[in-house]
């Protein structure tokens, strides 16, 4: 832990996608993102189609941002139909209509106008024309795999001011729901709106705003142009001197105190599991918790306790306690709900995270914006920003098959229909098989059988055991996965993807890290080393989740006064 220390000494932290050294501080940073959110929040709006004849919101929800006291919201125009009824949802809470006006089909930009009265909270317009490579800019919108009735906030830079086709790229991270969603510099002015992705995390295409500004008087017309209307711009751009560019920047590097650096270097190991009792071995983070001011049952002066994330573990694992050297954990507890593990090793190490030091502190509305840091490696941290209040995240379905149907009959499950080609039916399972067990756990009812395999991924398999004219037999049948036309969408295929379990939690926090699949497990902190809690899946393309620290001292101080150790 001691090369840890010394390694964290000159830390780096890692910043989305940036490519050369600069010295920013990351707490003046969040402070100065979070005097944005502040100042905009409201502004920006979840769009959602409208049904007057059934009252009711139809699916195909977007953003936009409303940028006059009027009431016209700037949006997409692959989400806008000209004269369609919207109905406007803001962060606060209120519900108002809008009609859509224009659309320009090649350049994606769209207005709307809410049609009730009132005055609006806006958003100032900016420039987008005297933008430059590196400057710093703020998403407040809603991604969809986020579903909340509140914008998710995100930060980045501009990567290109004008790239293909006149869009402008950015490496604020954005997925179907953002579209329409408003892109903002440091000084809470609209620059962009959401348009697109492509395959890299940093290829985030904006529509300029200047665009609007262009076409303003044919996008307040109700109709949609195939080919690009007279131009009208409002006005002639000025100069954005007043913003920060960050150009080249990649990486952030923040005079951090020493107390911190200790914090963070020594709270993070690594922990290696063969995948679900397999041969190949997985690597995940884990975050160290001194169960400072309990009173310990057994001897726990030699031993260290770690927190991970309970579905990447199975039941042998192995912590690394120096540079090639790892020794064999103990399970003490898993708790299902929220993907935790308790573990414990032999050796003492007297860092990590105290027990005591954990508060009850719930995110709230000021919080959001501030600057967060992850360590996941020796000399590496993921730099991201609080995205939102805390959130549930709600499960699911499993798209895991194995392709077969069963029923209950006289208190036996069995075979009920067989997919025709399907992994069942390759290993030879046949209609009115009797189910018996499933990885030696007993089949009792339907949804035995669905709980277990929604759990496993593709390519793995199953033993099923089961009984064909009283004779019992068994086979391995592999695992296929179902492709929704959602999981299809670009925006699900980035680089590492998502984690395999991703929801089903509940009062979670989110942030922007890029965080990969096996950096989960790890310590979340705030810049000034504040523990927010544990890093527990990868959600989507634009955010990470984290377990709240109340949660996580919750767990281990109610496990841990189970056993005597």
């Amino acid at each position: 832990m001691k090369k840890l220390l010394f390694l964290f000494a000159i830390l780096f932290i890692n910043l989305q996608g940036f490519a050369q050294v600069n010295r920013v501080d990351i707490k003046k940073l969040g402070r100065d993102i979070q005097q944005v959110v502040r100042k905009v929040y409201q502004a920006s709006v979840l769009i959602t189609p409208y049904d007057p004849s059934k009252d009711i919101a139809l699916p195909g929800a977007f953003s936009g941002v409303v940028i006059d006291t009027a009431g016209i919201i700037l949006s997409a125009a692959h989400a806008v139909k000209p004269d369609q009824l919207y109905q406007v949802n803001f962060a606060d809470g209120k519900k108002r209509f809008a009609r859509g006006l224009g659309r320009i089909v090649s350049n994606d930009a769209a207005m709307l106008k809410i049609v009730d009265k009132g005055t609006w909270v806006y958003a100032p317009m900016g420039w987008s024309s005297t933008l430059q490579k590196g400057t710093p800019c703020i998403s407040i919108a809603y991604p969809g795999t986020v579903e909340a009735k509140t914008p998710t906030i995100r930060f980045g830079y501009v990567a290109e001011a004008e790239s293909k086709n006149g869009f402008m790229r950015s490496t604020c991270l954005m997925e179907p729901g953002d579209s329409g969603g408003p892109l903002f510099d440091m000084k809470g002015r609209v620059i962009g709106l959401h348009s697109r992705v492509e395959l890299s995390l940093d290829d985030n295409f904006e529509i300029p705003v200047d665009t609007y500004r262009k076409y303003w008087n044919a996008l307040m017309d109700p109709q949609s142009y195939t080919s690009l209307p007279t131009e009208n711009t409002l006005a002639s751009p000025t100069s954005n001197s007043d913003l920060k560019v960050m150009a080249g920047i990649t990486q952030l590097n923040d005079n951090l105190s020493k107390a911190l650096i200790n914090q963070l270097g020594t709270a993070c190991v690594k922990i290696k599991s063969p995948y679900k009792g397999k041969g190949i071995p997985i690597h995940v983070l884990g975050t160290l918790i001194k169960p400072d001011g309990l009173s310990a049952s057994g001897n726990w002066k030699n031993k260290s306790f770690i927190v991970t994330k309970s579905s990447m573990i199975s039941n042998v694992v192995s912590v690394e306690v120096a540079a090639n050297k790892e020794v064999p954990a103990q399970i003490i507890a898993r708790d299902v709900a929220n993907d935790l593990v308790l573990l414990t090793i032999d050796q003492p190490l007297n860092e990590g995270i105290k027990l005591s030091s954990i508060s009850n502190d719930v995110v709230q509305f000021s919080d959001l914006g501030k600057s967060l840091v992850s360590p996941v490696a020796d000399d590496k941290m993921v730099f991201s920003i609080l995205g939102n209040t805390q959130l549930n995240i709600k499960k699911v379905p499993s798209t895991a098959y194995i392709g077969l149907n069963t029923k209950l009959s006289d208190g036996k499950v069995t075979v009920a229909s067989l997919m025709p080609g399907g992994p069942a039916s390759k290993a030879k399972i046949s209609l009115g098989d009797e189910l018996l067990s499933i990885n030696g756990k007993p089949v009792h009812g339907e949804s035995d059988l669905r709980e277990e395999i929604e759990s496993y991924i593709s390519n793995d398999t199953v033993n099923l055991a089961f009984s064909r004219n009283g004779v019992r037999e068994e086979k391995r049948v592999a695992v296929k996965m179902n492709q929704s036309g959602l999981e299809m969408h670009i925006a699900y295929r980035f680089l590492d993807g998502r984690s395999e379990r991703y929801s089903g939690f509940n009062n979670i926090i989110i942030h922007d890290g890029r965080l990969k699949p096996a950096e989960c497990g790890g310590p979340l902190f705030d810049a000034n080393g504040k523990f927010y809690g544990i890093n527990i899946a990868r959600l989507s393309r634009t955010s990470s989740l984290t377990i709240p620290a109340e949660v996580i001292r919750n767990f281990v101080k109610g496990e841990l006064s189970k056993v005597a150790l």
